[in-house]
């Protein structure tokens, strides 16, 4: 079978993806291109005896270096040569598409057209006549409807039709009249050059300017941009006209001859609906609390019902984790294997994450539609505006309200969001934004707090909590736009509002589905070989002889309550060993959380006949309904499993408190000390880098009292830890500006394709929590604020900062001059 590698260009929203979606089914490969986190999506078709390799290329408008995706799409078509170009074309916008079908026709590679939604042209009565841009274009012309699956055939015939007669093949040239001389001088000197694409193209890429080809070229000529100077000069001399803008006008002059020819707009300068529609959408007072509302239709079915959605799926994961408990070797009363407390670990961490994935395939495909309609470039162009004050861009709407803009988002969506974002220093101002944003995690830690702390100030608190993040992300990006980001590079603001279009069900699945996967394959493996050197962490060097001593005893002391209790029972000869006991436990336990992940009566009874087949004895003593005998034991047992529970808490904070995390946590003691935080709060934070719920459950055990079992969390905290509601404010503040979890640094490593960066969206946010709390802190102590006034003080400073940031000078104008005001000689 012979195989032919197809490259699939287009502009953006020309339906590019909806084609590349209808010949190559389901069969697709999706990764980045080397070196950038652009998507790079491979799908595989056959047709007769041929197996075609289809890569669609990212959306441009050109075939230049202004983008990152115009580079990337020309450094394929340079090192991979594909032998045919598949150009999708929107029929109902023909003449602006074929500025690019001229540079692709050019280009020296065989070009096969395909006329896409040609439903929506013939709709607004469009008349095409696509043999007759066949002939002037000499090349296939197929008219498709990618939305109904019309023209796949046609589209994958002609693929290989092309591909099969390529020495029929003639270069494709456009005349580019006083342009010519220059061309045919450059041309000259890279005569020798055994490159395998069109020279003439390599020639008019270089008097473009086009710096791909000129640092390509450069290897073997070393003098060509000196050449290319040289001729410029003379052509601007001569003509006073750069070369870029002479070569745009006659291309344009070129689309323009084919549209006249072989088009007909019947409906020209008539309204469109999508015209109608923007005029509601667009319009200066309706369309930013559209926006908003959007937005938050995005974050409620997403987040919001898709948390929902994990109350179905978390049984599933729960069931998976019982299995791997039950596979793993049981615990021996308190003394519990290391492969088992790994085991445990590991799966905790693995379903921490999969436990997001119905939010995350809501919120793909949610983009995905908003993609396919034709919204995105509307909120780039609402919301740019405003964003670019602050060194952002229109397109960081979505990653901000995802990331919790109004609490309870989640960083990871909302990082991932910024793939989209065509201004890649807007892009990683966004990707450092959006930590700073409320996720659903950090809600429990601060809920915690202001129970402890704040409870007649609850409102006013978590109001201040709730805005302040989007102000500091503002100042933050505007301070690294500023600065380290700064010369990083910017594509031009293009701006190009599409015809409004219906998604369909089949792009929408796959996008989504193929987004989540890339979440699950990248995250999670990366995260479960960080969770193990956490585990490592906090297990080692684990706890001394003596304190291993005390614990044996208070589970003997257990022991001895258990064996008293359960004598007078006739069934005491099955309970008479610590053995014995000990199978029960592990028995017990293991009922007890298959038991509390069913939802159905029925479940509950086939986990009843289980555990009876299992042994018949024990199920007695774990249920024994009206076995007065049995009862006995039950309480006994119910009491020794709660004394092991307690037990086992005990070493683990202990374990904690001796771990190496904890040496870490007690070694920064003395920088945090300046924000009020002592090593144990420290030990929190670290230990919530694997996940913000980790924070809460860390200072739950850690300051949990032994002797009253009923107190709650945050009452036990606000009684043990010897913090004040200054203490507290400060703690908050840390947390409002800590850096994200592991899963969100993952996929910062993922979009920035750099661990560099990755480590500067560890380390930047925790210096800046460090000192912001600390001042707040500090400046609170000595003036006695109490934590509502820190925290207020602290809301209204950085809110007057992002003020006189945004008023700050526009440094995009950078232009002077005009008609001078007179000056006054009096």
């Amino acid at each position: 079978m012979n195989n032919i590698k197809v490259a699939l260009a287009g502009q953006p929203n020309c339906g590019k993806s909806t084609i590349f979606n209808m010949v190559s089914g389901i069969e697709q490969h999706i990764a980045n291109y080397p070196g950038v986190t652009v998507d790079k999506k491979t799908g595989f078709f056959k047709y007769g005896n041929y197996k075609i390799e289809m890569v669609d290329l990212p959306g441009t408008y050109s075939f230049s270096s202004y983008s990152l995706e115009e580079r990337v799409a020309k450094e394929f078509i340079l090192n991979e040569t594909p032998e045919v170009i598949v150009n999708v074309i929107d029929a109902s916008n023909i003449k602006r598409n074929l500025y690019l079908t001229f540079q692709l026709l050019e280009i020296g590679i065989p070009v096969v057209v395909v006329l896409n939604m040609m439903d929506v042209a013939k709709r607004r009565e469009i008349e095409i006549d696509s043999k007759k841009i066949s002939e002037m274009l000499n090349c296939p012309v197929i008219e498709a409807t990618g939305a109904k699956g019309v023209g796949s055939k046609e589209i994958m015939k002609s693929i290989v039709d092309v591909a099969t007669n390529k020495k029929s093949y003639e270069d494709f040239k456009i005349n580019y009249e006083e342009l010519e001389p220059h061309i045919n001088s450059i041309e000259k000197k890279i005569q020798e050059n055994t490159f395998h694409l069109n020279k003439r193209w390599l020639c008019i890429k270089l008097l473009e300017g086009d710096t791909t080809i000129i640092e390509y070229l450069k290897k073997d000529y070393p003098k060509i941009e000196e050449e290319i100077e040289k001729e410029s000069k003379i052509f601007h001399e001569k003509y006073d006209k750069d070369f870029p803008s002479f070569l745009a006008s006659i291309r344009y002059d070129s689309a323009d001859i084919i549209y006249h020819n072989a088009i007909e707009d019947k409906k020209s300068g008539i309204e469109t609906l999508t015209d109608k529609v923007d005029k509601i959408i667009l319009n200066r007072f309706l369309a930013l609390p559209i926006l908003i509302l959007l937005m938050f239709l995005v974050y409620q079915i997403s987040i919001v019902w898709g948390y929902k959605l994990t109350d179905y799926t978390w049984p599933i994961l729960a069931s998976f984790k019982n299995f791997v408990i039950d596979i793993l070797p049981q615990a021996d009363l308190i003394d519990v294997p290391m492969i088992t407390d790994l085991g445990v670990w590991m799966v905790n961490s693995a379903n921490a994450l999969m436990n997001y994935i119905p939010i995350f395939f809501i919120l793909f495909a949610l983009i995905a539609i908003m993609e396919d309609v034709g919204y995105m470039p509307r909120m780039a162009f609402i919301l740019d505006k405003v964003f670019k004050r602050f060194g952002l861009h229109g397109q960081s709407t979505l990653p901000l309200v995802l990331g919790g803009a109004m609490v309870g988002g989640c960083a990871v969506p909302g990082v991932m969001a910024t793939k989209g974002i065509a201004d890649d220093r807007a892009r990683m101002a966004t990707i450092f934004s959006v930590p700073y944003m409320n996720c659903l995690a950090k809600v429990p830690f601060y809920t915690l707090l202001l129970g402890a702390f704040f409870k007649a100030q609850m409102a006013i608190m978590m109001f201040f909590i709730s805005t302040v993040t989007l102000f500091v992300a503002l100042i933050v990006a505007k301070l690294l736009t500023s600065t380290i980001l700064k010369t990083r590079e910017t594509a031009p603001f293009l701006m190009e509002l599409p015809p409004y279009h219906l998604p369909t069900v089949k792009g929408v699945v796959i996008r989504a589905v193929q987004r989540v996967w890339i979440y699950i394959k990248k995250v999670v493996t990366i995260v479960l070989a960080v969770a193990i050197v956490l585990f490592a962490l906090l297990q080692f060097p684990g706890i001394d002889e003596t304190s291993k001593a005390n614990f044996e005893n208070d589970i003997e002391v257990a022991l001895t309550k258990f064996d008293r209790a359960t004598q007078s029972s006739s069934y005491y000869s099955e309970v008479d060993s610590k053995q014995k006991v000990s199978q029960l436990l592990n028995y017990y336990d293991s009922y007890r959380a298959k038991k509390m992940t069913l939802s159905s009566p029925e479940e509950s009874k086939k986990v009843d006949e289980d555990f009876l087949q299992k042994n018949s004895i024990f199920f007695k003593f774990v249920k024994p309904l009206r076995d007065a005998e049995a009862k006995k034991i039950n309480a006994a047992l119910r009491k020794l499993s709660t004394d092991r529970k307690r037990v086992l808490r005990s070493i683990k904070n202990e374990k904690i408190e001796n771990s190496l995390l904890g040496m870490a946590g007690r070694a920064i003691e003395p920088i945090t000390k300046y924000a009020g935080f002592d090593w144990r709060i420290n030990v929190a934070f670290l230990s919530s880098f694997a996940a913000r719920e980790s924070a809460v459950a860390t200072l739950g055990s850690i300051y949990e009292n032994n002797k009253a079992d009923s107190m709650r969390a945050e009452e036990a905290m606000s009684l043990n830890s010897g913090y004040t509601p200054l203490h507290a404010a400060a703690i908050i503040i840390f947390m409002l500006l800590t850096p994200p979890c592991i899963a969100t640094m993952i996929v910062v490593k993922m979009q920035t394709n750099s661990y560099k960066w990755m480590l500067f969206a560890i380390f930047f946010p925790v210096t800046l929590g460090i000192v912001l709390s600390s001042i707040v802190f500090s400046i609170g102590s000595y003036n006695n604020y109490t934590g509502v006034e820190a925290m207020t003080y602290f809301y209204f400073a950085i809110v007057f900062i992002a003020l006189i940031v945004a008023l700050f000078p526009n440094k995009n104008i950078n232009w002077e001059g005009g008609i001078k005001p007179k000056i006054s000689t009096k």
